[in-house]
């Protein structure tokens, strides 16, 4: 017990240096996000997913008692690097009636399609051109870069690169529904794409790998110094449209 009082106490100490705001923290006072939390909110099976999805939380939930480690969540989610492409009100309200007829399973499974381990900011979609990415639901999500515009599947990205404690927003302005996914090799781009499993640990702080553009199957973003003029131009053109 004693051990355990120890780590839990360390734990605490180390993830509460975090001072900044976290990515659901940023989501919330944005404004647009609020269906988006609202529905995680009452699908609870979704955070503890994304929480199991990274090793080093299987091996705390392990050695910490069932109510202390769901009383750590938030700090959790203050440390396990993920990027969220997140519908918009007016993306919810546009299928309400579709979302309102899935069952809670059914919910889960299609908000954790807008989830992917690691950071992914703008500046790998515009140096991948078509990135394939395997969201925690299992699904596939392609993310092309097509002049002035990002796709993720169906949905237009118009608000990039929202950094926080926890990882990296992307508001979108669809729900990212079954049935829309093509891949890279579809769309023209088989030998120019990447994918990634959504696997490994995650990027730090959004810095991924500087070779920048060979096949990952890692979870790292692909830009550190790879971050080039045009995905700057990009990511602040994103930002005025909002």
């Amino acid at each position: 017990m004693k051990i355990i009082a120890s780590l839990s106490f360390l734990f605490t100490v180390v993830v509460s240096n975090c001072a900044g705001q976290t990515i659901i923290e940023l989501a919330a006072a944005d404004g647009k996000y609020d269906s988006l939390l609202e529905a995680i909110r009452v699908t609870p099976d979704v955070l503890d997913d994304i929480v199991d999805s990274f090793p080093v939380s299987k091996w705390i939930s392990k050695i910490l008692s069932s109510s202390l480690f769901r009383s750590i969540l938030p700090l959790l989610l203050k440390i396990l690097l993920l990027a969220i492409f997140a519908p918009t009100d007016n993306a919810f309200r546009s299928v309400s009636t579709i979302v309102s007829g899935l069952s809670e399973d059914g919910l889960a499974s299609v908000l954790e399609t807008h989830v992917v381990r690691g950071v992914y900011t703008s500046a790998d979609f515009v140096d991948s051109e078509c990135l394939e990415l395997t969201s925690l639901s299992g699904s596939s999500l392609r993310v092309l870069t097509n002049g002035t515009s990002v796709m993720v599947n169906d949905a237009m990205v118009i608000q990039a690169d929202i950094v926080g404690d926890g990882g990296i927003i992307h508001g979108i302005d669809k729900v990212i529904l079954p049935g829309t996914f093509q891949s890279c090799s579809g769309s023209g781009y088989g030998k120019g794409s990447k994918k990634s499993t959504g696997s490994s640990k995650g990027s730090k702080k959004a810095s991924g790998s500087s070779k920048g553009t060979k096949k990952s199957s890692s979870g790292k973003g692909s830009a550190s110094k790879g971050t080039k003029r045009s995905s700057g131009s990009y990511s602040r053109r994103m930002r005025s449209e909002d």
